[in-house]
């Protein structure tokens, strides 16, 4: 469950419930009607309904019917300005890198490429021209649908994006494919291709290995 705030604050903004939040899950901006609590961090205190002053602030549960939608409206807030996290370069190279290290090891001559969020390329191994398109459109089909590419069927939804928003042309339904999740974020995606399928799934799974004990330090 969450607090929610509702519609009496509106015009209102008492700073009372901000001043008392034990979490700092409450915020505005300056050219915001209210305030809102943000749902993935509230931990249902109770400290802002025992200051509102116009009694604003509701239980998830307890909103009464005609104020339903704020439970969205304070969750759009902080989605909207949440800041976009990405990979960066620095993620790619090394995630390029352990890609390149394993292949190596294995014994195998394969092409990567990472993705960040907005399917910009970041990095490559250095393969040949069409080789190097396969595995782009692996980190494509990851980053668009959420998923990896061995877990998608024929059919399939994308988990956050919509259907609209996916070249159909650049989808690859085939293994080797990773997408960069944090949270409920992609923040771009590794693809692989010239290995068998179980290899460019070890591969990727090497490039997200190395992302994640870079972030663990």
């Amino acid at each position: 469950m969450t607090y929610v705030i509702a519609e009496p604050c509106i015009g209102e903004k008492n700073g009372a419930c901000v001043d008392v939040c034990p979490a700092a899950c409450i915020h505005t901006t300056p050219d915001a009607p209210q305030n809102y609590i943000d749902p993935a961090v509230c931990i249902e205190c109770e400290q802002c309904v025992l200051v509102c002053p116009v009694d604003a602030v509701f239980l998830d549960k307890d909103l009464p019917e005609e104020w339903r939608p704020f439970e969205a409206i304070n969750a759009a807030f902080f989605h909207a300005n949440k800041p976009v996290s990405s990979l960066e370069l620095e993620d790619a190279t090394r995630m390029i890198a352990a890609v390149s290290d394993y292949a190596s090891r294995a014994g195998l001559i394969v092409a990567a490429v990472v993705l960040n969020r907005d399917g910009e390329v970041l990095s490559t191994t250095s393969s040949e021209q069409s080789s190097l398109g396969e595995a782009e459109r692996k980190a494509y089909t990851a980053l668009m649908y959420g998923v990896a590419t061995h877990e998608l069927k024929p059919g399939g939804r994308p988990l956050w994006r919509q259907v609209d928003e996916i070249d159909a042309g650049q989808v690859l339904l085939t293994p080797g494919g990773y997408p960069i999740i944090e949270g409920v974020d992609t923040l771009g995606a590794v693809g692989v291709a010239c290995g068998s399928p179980r290899e460019d799934m070890l591969c990727c799974q090497a490039a997200v290995g190395a992302r994640l004990a870079a972030q663990a330090h």
